[in-house]
This record gives structure tokens, C-alpha cells and sequence, in this order.
């Protein structure tokens, strides 16, 4: 009850300070320019400021700081914590002055070996493939990929309003969750804090008065959901009880951003283009394209995210994490394939509509 009182502050301590920094950091940020201006692939027509990542890392950290038992909190969360918000800083750079992709990926792939370093690392496929225990060479190069790749991946989501955050909310949700289930008051703490933060921010940013996350708040909220998750993973391993759980955890929250990101990837390189040539190719485009709004979109995504968890969840006491992992990406083939074709519908009735006019 002691645990769940304080849990309770720490969640409601988190939307207030939120609330309360956002339209201070908010204002600081028009004067130095700190905005998303508009250009021919936005919807909005005045330049929004990009503070959404600002203010969750800031209510973050304060709340860290000046609650009880931080110190062991820190020793055991400081890799994550510290290289997170070096991220932060670099994504508030490419905001402002735009970074050099190929430099944040260096900087990214450093931070991920120095979270690998500090033990944060994937140590076993757990039956994927019929692979478990891996060498430690390969735990470094795996964790390395899988944090750089998902980060990046979960960055690409930013296209509409609410996705990332929506997408993000679930993720801690189900952190706390477990935290609950598996008596992880550490990870509760955190969870319930990034959940305050985040519901503070989409308060803006589905309003009038709106804010953007940017991309330092895209890039921090990915890889801070993509290193707890590997953490949480092997901390389960370590405990020899339910490990695949962890593992399966990591997958269905990240199935969508790395599933899509591959497609459109794919896609561009098929076409002749460069992989990282932006288009309008995305899940979210998808969906936008058939008529949905920027909430309905978010709503879509991130229901679309949950039913993949619970399609993996319900099934692992009767399948393998291959044949689960298998089934999420034919589900997520097929709604793609759903939106494609209704979006050839909407473009041939586009077509007749125009010669009918002639």
C-alpha cells in the first residue's frame, strides 16, 4: 500500500512539473529559434517549438534527484540514465542546427557500447532461431545494433501528433506493469515518472496551444524504453523465471517502429532511391492517406502495438518465440498490405474523378 501511495505522487509529481515547465521552456524556445518551421511535407503553417523532449527529460531528472533512495537508484540505472540524456542534448543540436546523420550515429553507437560496457547488453536469442547463450563479442555487437537500430527506428515514428507519445505511454505502462508483477520497485519509479512526464506533454501536443517532441525527445524516449527493456530482460534471465517474457516484451514493443522502418527502407531501395531519402512511405502516412486524423492515426498505431503484444503474450506458453515472432510480422504485413491497396483505391477514384471532369 506504502509502495503504491508513493507511486501515485511520483506519477502525479511528474504531470505537474511537466505542465508547469512546458510553457516556460516553450517560450525560451521561440526566442532562440528552437521550432519545427513549415515546409511543403507539414501540416502546420506556423513554427511549433520542440520542447516535448525537454520537458519529460527535466521533470525526469528533478523528480530523480530529489526523491528517497536515489543514490542506488542511480548506481544501478546511471548508464542508461547519463547516455540518455547525453542523446538528449545531441537530438536539442540537430533540432536547432541540424547534426550530421552519420555523426549521431556514431554518437549513438558509442553510447550503446558504453551501456553494453556497464552490463546493459542481450546475452542469449532465447530460442530464437534455436539459438540461446551467445558469445560475449557477439553481446556487444548485437546489443550495439539493436539500441542504434531501434532508436532510430522509434525516431522515424515522429510524423504525427501523439504517435511517439502514445507509443511511449504504452511502453512505460507496460514497464510499470511488470515492475508490479515481478516486485521491481526501481523500474516502477522510473516508469510511473516517464508516465506523468509523457501524459504532461501529450496534454500540448494534441491541443491548439501545440508542442512538438523533436527529435532530442524521440531520440531519449527510444532509447530509454530500448535499454530498461534490455535490462529488464536479462534481469529476468538472470533470475531463471521467465525469461523469455523479457525477451518477448522488447519485441512486440518495438515490433511496429522496426517492422515499418525495414518496409519503407526496403521500399526506397527498390525504387532506386537512397534508404534515407524521406518520403511519405510510413505506417502513419499510410494511415493518414485513407482519410484518418493525426489523433486517429496515433490511436491506430498504438492499438495496433497493443494487439501484437497481446497476440505474442497469449501465445507463449503453446509456441516458440520463433513462431511468435513470425506471427507478428504476418499481422503487420497484412494490415500494411490492407492500407496499400485501399490507398490504390483512393488514387485510381482520384484518377476517374478527373477524367469524368474533362
Amino acid at each position: 500500500m506504502k509502495t503504491t501511495i508513493e507511486f501515485l505522487v511520483f506519477g502525479i509529481l511528474s504531470l505537474v512539473l511537466t505542465l508547469i515547465f512546458i510553457p516556460i521552456i516553450k517560450k525560451n524556445a521561440v526566442k532562440v529559434k528552437l521550432v519545427d518551421n513549415p515546409n511543403y511535407r507539414k501540416v502546420h503553417s506556423t513554427p511549433v517549438p520542440l520542447v516535448g523532449g525537454i520537458s519529460i527529460a527535466f521533470s525526469v531528472l528533478l523528480l530523480i534527484l530529489i526523491s528517497g533512495n536515489r543514490l542506488p537508484f542511480l548506481i544501478e540505472y546511471l548508464s542508461i540514465i547519463s547516455s540518455g540524456f547525453v542523446l538528449l542534448i545531441v537530438g536539442i543540436i540537430d533540432d536547432k542546427n541540424d547534426v550530421s546523420a552519420k555523426y549521431k550515429l556514431v554518437i549513438q553507437l558509442l553510447l550503446s557500447f558504453i551501456v553494453a560496457l556497464a552490463g546493459v547488453r542481450i546475452s542469449s536469442l532465447y530460442g530464437l532461431l534455436g539459438i540461446y547463450e551467445i558469445a560475449v563479442w557477439t553481446q556487444y555487437l548485437l546489443t550495439m545494433i539493436v539500441i542504434t537500430g531501434v532508436v532510430n527506428a522509434f525516431n522515424l515514428m515522429d510524423g504525427v501528433d501523439g504517435l511517439v507519445g502514445g507509443l511511449s505511454l504504452l511502453g512505460f505502462t507496460m514497464f510499470f506493469l511488470n515492475s508490479i508483477y515481478f516486485n521491481d520497485y526501481f523500474l516502477g519509479k522510473i516508469s510511473i515518472i516517464f508516465i506523468g512526464a509523457i501524459i504532461g506533454f501529450l496534454r500540448f501536443n494534441l491541443s491548439k496551444n501545440k508542442i512538438f517532441m523533436g527529435d532530442s525527445g524521440s531520440l531519449f524516449l527510444g532509447f530509454i524504453l530500448v535499454t530498461l527493456g534490455i535490462k529488464f530482460m536479462e534481469k529476468q534471465s538472470f533470475a531463471h523465471t521467465n525469461y523469455a517474457y523479457g525477451f518477448l516484451l522488447l519485441v512486440s514493443l518495438f515490433s511496429i517502429p522496426v517492422l515499418d522502418s525495414l518496409r519503407v527502407y526496403l521500399g526506397r531501395v527498390k525504387q532506386g532511391n537512397s534508404p534515407f531519402k524521406a518520403d511519405n512511405s510510413h505506417l502513419h502516412h499510410l494511415l493518414l492517406s485513407v482519410g484518418l486524423t493525426h489523433k486517429k492515426v496515433a490511436v491506430s498505431v498504438v492499438s495496433l502495438s497493443m494487439i501484437l503484444f497481446f497476440i505474442g503474450f497469449g501465445l507463449i506458453s503453446y509456441q516458440s518465440i520463433s513462431i511468435i515472432i513470425l506471427l507478428i510480422m504476418i499481422v503487420f504485413w497484412i494490415v500494411v498490405r490492407l492500407l496499400l491497396v485501399i490507398n490504390n483505391l483512393h488514387k485510381w477514384k482520384e484518377i476517374i474523378k478527373k477524367l469524368e471532369q474533362r
